[in-house]
Order: C-alpha cells, then sequence, then structure tokens
C-alpha cells in the first residue's frame, strides 16, 4: 500500500500541533505535549527497526487513546483545527505503521469515536459553503484515514454510500472535494473517479439488501424508487458541488503526467456520459448547467483523444481486444451524447481535424460499431458547415462502400430501425443527413426475415457469455473505462459482431397503456422522440400533441422554426414540459436497470416446469430488525486476531454541531438555469433569481438573453438579492 508520502517526522510534528490546538480549546488530556512526543518516539524508534513491538504498541495506544479523547471531548462547530490536526495525525500513522495490529487499533478508534465522525461528514459541506475554508483539510485527513486503512484500490461507490448513509449527494461532495484538492494524493483523487462513475450505474444503489420473501417482481419495484431517487440526487449533486471545475482543476494539476490524466479524464467522460443518459427530472439542469462550462471540449475533451491516437497509430493491428481501441470507443460514445443533449460543444469539435484524425487509425472504418459513432458525431456537430466537410463525407462514403452487404445492412439497421435503443442523434442538420443518407435508409428486409432475425438475438442474449454485464449497460450506459492489459471474456472482444448492445427488454405489459406497445428495438414506440426514433430523457409536448425529445426539438426549431411533423410555425415556447410521459419513461427505464442488477433471468422467459409445483410453505416469521450499525463497521475485514478493547468507553456526551445540507435546500433558493444553491443571487426584472457566476457562464455562451423568458437581459439589469442570501444562510445553519 503507498504511503502517500507520509514520514516519521511527520507525525511527530503533527502530534505536536494537535497539543497545541487541544490545549487551547480546553481539552482535558492526561498527556502533556512533552510526553506525547516521547510515547511517539518509542514507536517511531520501533517502526524503523522494521518490528512494533509490545512496548511500542503500548505506547501507540496511549496515543491513540490521547486522540479519541481530544475528538470526542470538541463539539462546538469552531473545533474544526482540533479535528483536522487529530485525523491528520491518525491518518500518517495509518500509513507509516501498516503493522496490521496498529491498524486493529486505528480501526478500533474510529470506531469509538464514529458519532463524532458521522456528524462531522454530514455537516462539513454546509459550514464550507457558508464560510469557505472554515474546515481547511479536514475532509481530506476523514477520508485518507480510510483509505489508510483499507487501501485506496478497495474503496468502492458503495462504500462511499455507506460512509454518507446511502446519500448520494453527501457521497459526490465528498468526491468532488477529493478530486479538486491539491493536497490529494493521486491515488486518492483516482480512486474517487472511478467511484463516481460506479456512481452512475444502478450498482451503487442496492447497498445492504436485507434476506427477505419478496418475489423478483417486488424486489425490482422497491429498487426501481430506489433508483429513481439515486438518479435525481446524483444530478443534483453533480451541479450543487461543481464536478466538472473540480475535475478541471484536477486535470490541471497532473498535466504534466498523460498516464494520470488519462486515467481522471476517462471517469470525467463516463460520468457525464451516463449522467446525460438517464430520464430525469433534472436533465434539463444538468444541460444547461454543462452548457456554462463549455471550455470543457477545448480543455479536456479534444486533448485527450490526441494524447490516445499515437499509440493507435503506431499498432496496424489493432482493434476490440485493444485497450486504447475500447477507450477511444468509449469516448466517442461520449461525445456522441453530448453533442446532441448541448449544442455550444459542437463548434469547436466540428473546427478541429478530431474527426479526420480518428478516421486514419488503423481498421477502425472496418467497424460497424465505430462507423456508426463517426457518423452520428459528424451529423451531431453538423460537419457541413466545417472546412474538413468534403473529406469526411468522402472517407464516410467509402468506408460504407467497402463493408460487405450484410454490414451495411447491420449498420443501417443501427441508426435506423433500432434506433430506440441506440446513442442519439439529431435530424436538424439536413445537410449532412442528405450527405450521409447512404448509412441513414433503413434496409429492405421481408417480414419473415425481421422476425428470424429477432428470434435469433433473443436466443443470442440467452447463451452469451458475459450477458449480465451487458445488462448492466443498458441504454448506452458505461460501466467505466478499461485501465488494465485484460479484457474480460464476454465484455468488449466481440461487440461490433452483435446485432444490439441491449437484450430484448422486460415485457412492457404495464406501460402500453401510456407508451404504447414495444417496437424491434423492445423499446415502447412512445418513449422514442418523434424526430431523433432515441428514446426521450427530456420529453416536451408540442401544442399538437406531438412528443420530441427537448434537445432534439431545440435544435430544428432553431434552424427551421417549425414542427418537424407537419411544417407549421413553432416556437420553444409553446412547447411544455411532457412531465407525465418522462415519469413513465422514467419508470420503464429505471426498471430495466433494476432487473438488469437484481434479476437477470427476469428478462428470459420461465421455463415450463417438469413437475407439479410443491405446496407453499407457511410464511417464515419477519426478520429481526437490524441493529444499528456505525457506518465505519463495513469497513474491509483486515483479518487476524482483533485488538484488545479500551480500559474504559469514553463519555461521547452529546455531538453539539448542527446543520442542514445544502442539498435540502428548496427550489427558490437554487439557480433557475442549473439548480444550484446560489451563494450569490441576483434577481432579473422578470422576477427569477440567478446564481451570478452562472448567470456571466450563460451569458459568455448563449448571449444576452435571459435562460427563462428567451426575452433580452444583461447583467447589469439584475440586481443582488441580500434578502434571499440571508435567507439561504439562515436555512443552511438550522434556524426557523
Amino acid at each position: 500500500m503507498a504511503d502517500f508520502g507520509h514520514s516519521i517526522n511527520d507525525i511527530a510534528a503533527t502530534l505536536g500541533r494537535l497539543s497545541e490546538v487541544a490545549a487551547g480549546r480546553g481539552c482535558q488530556v492526561e498527556l502533556s505535549q512533552a510526553e506525547l512526543l516521547e510515547r511517539w518516539q518509542v514507536v517511531s524508534t520501533a517502526a524503523a527497526s522494521g518490528a512494533i513491538d509490545a512496548p511500542a504498541l503500548d505506547s501507540l495506544r496511549l496515543i491513540f487513546n490521547y486522540i479519541e479523547v481530544v475528538i470526542i471531548s470538541c463539539g462546538a462547530p469552531d473545533s474544526f483545527d482540533v479535528y483536522e490536526a487529530s485525523f491528520e495525525a491518525l491518518t500518517k500513522m495509518g500509513f507509516v505503521l501498516p503493522d496490521l495490529e496498529c491498524r486493529h487499533l486505528l480501526m478500533q478508534l474510529l470506531e469509538h469515536v464514529n458519532e463524532v465522525y458521522d456528524v462531522l461528514l454530514s455537516c462539513v459541506e454546509t459550514y464550507e459553503w457558508v464560510q469557505p475554508g472554515a474546515t481547511g483539510l479536514l475532509r481530506l485527513w476523514m477520508l485518507e484515514v480510510i483509505f489508510a486503512c483499507s487501501g485506496a484500490d478497495n474503496i468502492s461507490g458503495r462504500d462511499l454510500m455507506a460512509l454518507t448513509d446511502n446519500d448520494v449527494s453527501g457521497a459526490i461532495s465528498l468526491i468532488a472535494f477529493i478530486i479538486r484538492c491539491e493536497h490529494a494524493p493521486y491515488e486518492m483523487q483516482a480512486a474517487a473517479g472511478r467511484c463516481l462513475v460506479e456512481l452512475t450505474t444502478a450498482d451503487c444503489v442496492f447497498l445492504g439488501q436485507v434476506e427477505g420473501h419478496d418475489t423478483n417482481t417486488e424486489q425490482i419495484q422497491k429498487l426501481t424508487t430506489m433508483l429513481n431517487n439515486h438518479v435525481n440526487g446524483l444530478i443534483k449533486g453533480l451541479i450543487q458541488f461543481e464536478v466538472v471545475e473540480a475535475f478541471g482543476r484536477c486535470i490541471c494539476q497532473h498535466q504534466m503526467s498523460h498516464s494520470h490524466t488519462d486515467v481522471i479524464v476517462k471517469h470525467f467522460l463516463t460520468t457525464i456520459h451516463n449522467s446525460l443518459l438517464y430520464c430525469s427530472q433534472n436533465q434539463q439542469k444538468l444541460r444547461q448547467h454543462l452548457a456554462t462550462q463549455s471550455t470543457i471540449v477545448q480543455d479536456i475533451m479534444i486533448p485527450y483523444v490526441h494524447n490516445i491516437l499515437p499509440a493507435l497509430y503506431d499498432n496496424p493491428s489493432c482493434g476490440n481486444s485493444n485497450i486504447e481501441f475500447q477507450n477511444l470507443k468509449s469516448v466517442m460514445q461520449t461525445f456522441v451524447v453530448v453533442t446532441f443533449n448541448i449544442k455550444v460543444f459542437r463548434p469547436q469539435l466540428r473546427d478541429s481535424d478530431m474527426i479526420l484524425r480518428i478516421c486514419d487509425v488503423p481498421n477502425i472504418l472496418t467497424y460497424v460499431s465505430m462507423l456508426e459513432l463517426l457518423i452520428k458525431l459528424s451529423i451531431n456537430v453538423d460537419y457541413t458547415k466545417g472546412q474538413h466537410a468534403p473529406q469526411i463525407t468522402q472517407i464516410l462514403k467509402a468506408a460504407f462502400d467497402a463493408l460487405p452487404a450484410d454490414s451495411q445492412q447491420r449498420l443501417q439497421r443501427r441508426i435506423e430501425s433500432e434506433q430506440g435503443m441506440r446513442l442519439p442523434f439529431s435530424r436538424s442538420a439536413t445537410e449532412a443527413c442528405e450527405l450521409l443518407s447512404f448509412a441513414l435508409r433503413a434496409p429492405l428486409e421481408a417480414p419473415e426475415e425481421r422476425t428470424t432475425r429477432k428470434e435469433i438475438r433473443k436466443s443470442n442474449w440467452r447463451t452469451s457469455k458475459g450477458k449480465a454485464k451487458k445488462r448492466r449497460r443498458m441504454f448506452g450506459m458505461q460501466k467505466g473505462f478499461n485501465v488494465g492489459p485484460d479484457v474480460e471474456d464476454g465484455d468488449e472482444a466481440d461487440e461490433d459482431n452483435s446485432e444490439d448492445d441491449m437484450p430484448p427488454l422486460l415485457p412492457a405489459e404495464k406501460w402500453e397503456a401510456s407508451l404504447g406497445e414495444m417496437d424491434d428495438s423492445c423499446v415502447p414506440s412512445m418513449a422514442k422522440c418523434q424526430l431523433s426514433g432515441a428514446l426521450m430523457h427530456d420529453p416536451v409536448r408540442t401544442p399538437d400533441g406531438h412528443l420530441f425529445e427537448r434537445a432534439a426539438l431545440e435544435d430544428w426549431v432553431s434552424h427551421h422554426g417549425s414542427n418537424p411533423l407537419t411544417g407549421s410555425p413553432l416556437t420553444m415556447v409553446e412547447c411544455i414540459p411532457a412531465t407525465d410521459v418522462a415519469s413513465f419513461i422514467q419508470g420503464y427505464q429505471l426498471q430495466m436497470l433494476s432487473a438488469g442488477t437484481l434479476a437477470p433471468a427476469a428478462f428470459e422467459p420461465p421455463p415450463a416446469p417438469d413437475v407439479a409445483p410443491p405446496e407453499p410453505k407457511p410464511p417464515m416469521p419477519p426478520p429481526a430488525p437490524i441493529p444499528q450499525q456505525s457506518i465505519l463497521g463495513d469497513l474491509p475485514s483486515l483479518g487476524g486476531t482483533t485488538a484488545s478493547t479500551s480500559n474504559k468507553q469514553k463519555d461521547k456526551g452529546k455531538v453539539r454541531i448542527q446543520s442542514r445540507s445544502v442539498v435540502d435546500c428548496p427550489e427558490e433558493m437554487r439557480c433557475a438555469i442549473d439548480g444550484k444553491v446560489m451563494t450569490n443571487p441576483v434577481r432579473s426584472p422578470y422576477g427569477h433569481c440567478f446564481e451570478k457566476k452562472t448567470l456571466e457562464r450563460y451569458f459568455a455562451t448563449c448571449g444576452s438573453i435571459c435562460p427563462i423568458t428567451d426575452k433580452p437581459l444583461r447583467l447589469e439589469d439584475c440586481q443582488p438579492d441580500a434578502e434571499m442570501k440571508k435567507t439561504i444562510i439562515k436555512f443552511l445553519k438550522g434556524q426557523s
């Protein structure tokens, strides 16, 4: 396990500072500073010799006992310097003293102070919002001590969910802090990014399941509800804690190391990709938030592609089994999703030579899935407006013509008839669609051929390797980028030869009344945008009742000013959110993800029983209630014998730190653009309240128009709202 650069001398200095701040706060302790440092000298001498003997362990127990008393005896909001020094000392000792017995003692101490730990972790973000810098590096040391006990590679998204009592916004708050903190070791930042990717999947929601007697259907319903809350909290957390900005800072911090920035960028792109694919009530807020961060294209996305291309150019046989090839594919999937949803990202991708450079990768144009992504990306950025349009058209047409006939048909099916389960592309770029129409027409197919193909696809899914993993990547979700040398069986190697990226979905009986029957791609017909054909994530309804994905319709209206189906004049102001349809789509999507995680067998028809079913057994008594445990108790076991308990249990008293979470703020305290709780609110002449920094970014990106009314608006027209700021601070301090 890495020591994160800590040393024995560091610990002596930290213990000295801890003694001083504890004395300054009036903490009643039994050891003086000289005695404390003398005890550490005994421990450090033994550690330098390579063996922690009995006298050294006794001294370490006294030191830990001292720190435990200090932590428990402080409960006032202004004692963060004491907590910071305490957890800094514990962290450094956890890394410098890797002896198993020492780690047992450390974990035992953490268990003893769990009440204080839990309260601190839950309130520190609020204190930082009210008074930036008030808690110093407390969160860093509180989290790093967990890494010292368990190792960076063993910390998962589920662990962070447990650490924050299953509060996804709280977990994202911690992750954002680690990623943006310049004092955090790279290993912690990389682990935090990996955990964030895990939080964007269904796997992290299902924590601490209790053995029960519910049927699969009942469990799926429960988990669907949990996932709904998780997704809404996830997107609110990404906005509130400015995760995009945190990644930007982290990438700048490690810009001298390509290996480090590659890992961080991978986690960032996967997070954005997955989050944009959820049908969520906060989806529009996320798109608007990302639109104010338009520099991430030129600062992060394009440079990352240019970094991985040389390795692909040097490998004439590269393909799906190559790590860089897989990562390039994941990046392109992210580009397709982002450019479909956010218009301001398109010009930079269109005006660069990135698409041409990707086309130069050996063998890339022979893969149907890669050619599909290149075509969709070219359309989304409206490549015909760029200087490279003739070359791109020629390359893509030649690549299509070079495919075998069956591969051409498969590509056309992926883009047209099966678009409901594919990544979306914009239909508003009519010239681009016309130039690439050779791939955008559905292949001619007899009804019996279609039926046979669907049956073969179902059969392939029932018998394929790794189908549970593939089901977790439904709706185009990414589990994460590959960073190791191995490719898992059935994971990526044969993906290009498969007919689809998703299995035949669960029967849609519950949704047919509201979303219509399933199409050939097993997606309910009314869940698909009537313009793009893709599954809707933020549906809107026109005055004449047509349903479109908001991003697709905004695109079309900005180009043509009309209804895509009828041609009649149309503005976005006339369209209203289709909240009823969004609710049905969200329930359908989350039920699929829940089933894919909990009960993959639910996708397959039940086999006919060979014998008569047995008589039902009498119901079992309900399980005994689970005793409330510390969230620290879920850390990975260290093995070995348990260290002796403390001589006496400390009186923890009452922890007096109180506050409310930032994510609990009501809507009127949030910016009208992206839903972030405001720190510097300004009010427009039209009555809307915005975060000043967010509004400035919006004006820089979209021009001097109101984000809500589309009427002219300048920053000078907006006035600071001091009363709103007082109201927010009063709320967060827990005052009535």
